[in-house]
């Protein structure tokens, strides 16, 4: 049976994206750059702390990222039982900085020369099955993979298994990684380089419906969630992961909501767009 979700509320958030001024250096075979300086992380994230080290051995960076994101996203939550945790990412470019050394391994080597993860790490949906096996959810997993529309569509997913009621919480955000140089192959070499936004990272958060008696967990609702087919651009058009991009900026609009006198209006990507507020107002 499915019930109107009015608004979805923000448990809590988790941004991991590189420091200002952080780099990976890395060689590429377009014309007149053959070096370029991506806006990264200097160290690699599958041996970050809060990453498996098993799960850092055979998985990408992006899968490494969405993995400790989601842990410290939950970690002073009280989650319900795992069939009431849904996962819903975002993941658009991703997975070929495993990919890639297994692929050259393969045509010097042979095919004996590569890992068996090769045919999952790589994928968008990496991510979103190394957390629901890795931590235990078994509700609704989702991955998208729009590269302006990604993250919202995420959203709207998780506001439909919300409405479902299939879910108690969702996990819902951003893991990406262009850090490879086969990465970097579809912006032709007579189109320039994107010049601002992180080149990986990961952007959670942990929403709920908002309960129909007693306060608020934490206050801040996401609602008004809607399309647009007029307004079809963002800023983040020419950043270098969109989705990303598009993710950072609502955490940094919910970090800041309580400073604000009224609700914020945050465009989304591709004509989506969501209004960041106090209490419920109209619906999602």
């Amino acid at each position: 049976m499915r019930a109107r979700v009015d608004g979805l509320e923000v448990l809590a958030s988790r941004v991991l994206l590189p420091a200002e001024g952080e780099t990976v250096s890395l060689t590429t075979e377009r014309p007149g750059e053959p070096v370029i300086r991506l806006p990264a992380f200097a160290e690699d994230p599958c041996r970050a702390e809060g990453v498996p080290p098993r799960l850092g051995r055979r998985t990408d960076r992006f899968v490494a990222l969405a993995y400790r994101a989601v842990s410290e996203l939950v970690a002073p939550l009280v989650m319900p039982e795992p069939e009431r945790v849904g996962v819903f990412f975002a993941a658009t470019r991703c997975g070929y900085s495993y990919a890639q050394p297994q692929f050259d391994a393969l045509v010097s080597r042979g095919p004996r020369a590569v890992q068996p993860y090769l045919i999952t790490t790589w994928f968008a949906t990496a991510a979103t099955g190394e957390v629901t096996v890795g931590l235990g959810y078994r509700g609704p997993a989702k991955t998208t993979t729009g590269r302006l529309s990604g993250f919202a569509e995420a959203l709207w997913l998780t506001r439909d298994a919300l409405e479902r009621q299939a879910v108690d919480v969702a996990i819902v955000g951003a893991a990406e990684s262009v850090v490879a140089p086969f990465a970097v192959l579809n912006w032709s070499p007579e189109r320039p380089l994107p010049t601002a936004g992180a080149a990986e990272g990961a952007v959670m958060f942990a929403v709920r419906q908002p309960p129909a008696t007693g306060p608020s967990a934490a206050g801040v609702s996401l609602r008004g969630l809607h399309y647009d087919d007029s307004v079809r651009s963002t800023a983040a058009d020419q950043h270098w992961i969109p989705t990303l991009s598009l993710a950072a900026e609502l955490a940094r609009r919910i970090a800041g909501a309580s400073e604000v006198d009224g609700d914020v209006e945050v465009t989304l990507g591709a004509g989506y767009r969501v209004t960041v507020g106090h209490g419920l107002g109209e619906a999602a």
